[in-house]
């Protein structure tokens, strides 16, 4: 009974994060005139939400594990499917929410901005921290090798999907038809139903072992059924919803103070903390030596953002892309694509080809704010 009680209070409090964090979305950074926060109490939120959001983070990777081991799914399907779509959600609640309760002048900008921002700072900034981390475990002697040992055949097949799917909308956005938009968000809906039928079906690779450690019943000594898992589920999405909520809340209100453009954070800023999640499940999946996990989390949610939140902008906007926003899915592509190349060369995935990517980062950088 005292299982069943910790899981209801579980799912309330999931219910009551998600309606904290949809009336955060939906409220103004900060009233015209109004008196404006200092710095101190901004930072100070900050650090509280991104605190949230990590917490969030290991209870939902966590859980993942677990409910990828009951259901018999391999690392490669776990990572591209229940992880990397379940931590996709704060990014692709920004433009949706941007688009609903955005001030008219800024809302396409906001929504635009978040639905590219996602892919790219995926195929650039994470995967330069992931081949950090491995880089690092490597030089300490804690790694045989400057390699990440993933399943080669399902990271190709992602890699090789992206790389296809933003194709697609760089040519979808140069033509610049709202008929052609239309299709391409149907595409894209319909490639993705495709690619997660066949990614549900991948088979695991030898050794392949999941964590025996289960939070709920740590703490809670909430059994390890499938009640307890999806509790821990919902919760640590819960808090990664809200913390990424409270984050962009605040980020935006720092970044309009200093006179930021709406574009710039959301193509830059905002990401910062929506991928968090991804960033810290890969890195602490790569530790544990769950290099698939770790990859998988990155490819597949780079799938997933490049198709869905891509097809809600090409409906819901006008979808009008400039040099930058052209720059940023071009920079994508090339970081993604020296990466499937390298592994189709070598049958491995060195750590610096990984590292590549945060050249593209800087590069976009400067060229945005130069």
């Amino acid at each position: 009974m005292r299982n069943w009680i910790w899981i209801i209070i579980g799912l309330f409090v999931f219910m009551g994060l998600l309606f904290v964090s949809f009336g955060q979305a939906a409220a103004p950074v900060a009233p015209e005139g109004g008196a404006q926060k200092s710095v101190g109490v901004l930072v100070f939120w900050l650090l509280v939400s991104i605190a949230i959001i990590l917490s969030g983070c290991e209870l939902f990777a966590n859980a993942v594990e677990h409910v990828g081991d009951k259901a018999g799914m391999s690392h490669a399907s776990a990572g591209s499917l229940l992880a990397a779509v379940g931590t996709a959600l704060p990014e692709t609640l920004i433009p949706i929410l941007a688009l609903i309760f955005g001030a008219e002048g800024h809302k396409e900008h906001i929504g635009i901005g978040a639905i590219l921002g996602a892919p790219f700072m995926l195929t650039t900034l994470a995967f330069f921290l992931l081949g950090c981390t491995a880089t690092i475990l490597w030089t300490s002697g804690r790694r045989p090798n400057w390699n990440l040992h993933v399943d080669q055949k399902a990271m190709q097949f992602d890699l090789k999907y992206f790389l296809f799917v933003i194709f697609l909308v760089f040519v979808v956005s140069v033509i610049k038809r709202p008929v052609v938009n239309y299709l391409g968000a149907a595409l894209f809906i319909f490639l993705y139903v495709l690619y997660f039928r066949h990614m549900l079906h991948h088979e695991s690779e030898e050794k392949e072992e999941y964590t025996d450690l289960f939070y709920f019943d740590k703490f809670f000594n909430i059994s390890r059924n499938w009640p307890g898992l999806i509790a821990q589920l919902v919760v640590g999405l819960g808090a990664i919803i809200l913390g990424a909520r409270v984050f962009v809340n605040y980020i935006v209100e720092l970044s309009l103070a200093i006179g930021i453009s709406s574009l710039i954070l959301a193509l830059l800023i905002a990401p910062v903390a929506t991928e968090l999640p991804e960033k810290y499940n890969s890195i602490t999946w790569t530790i544990r030596k769950q290099d698939t996990l770790a990859f998988a989390n990155l490819t597949g949610a780079m799938t997933f953002q490049s198709m869905i939140p891509v097809s809600i902008g090409l409906v819901f906007t006008h979808w009008e892309l400039h040099t930058r926003e052209l720059m940023n899915l071009s920079f994508a592509f090339t970081s993604a694509l020296i990466v499937f190349l390298t592994m189709r060369a070598k049958g491995r995935l060195p750590a610096w080809a990984l590292l590549i990517g945060g050249i593209f980062y800087v590069v976009y950088v400067i060229t945005i704010f130069v």
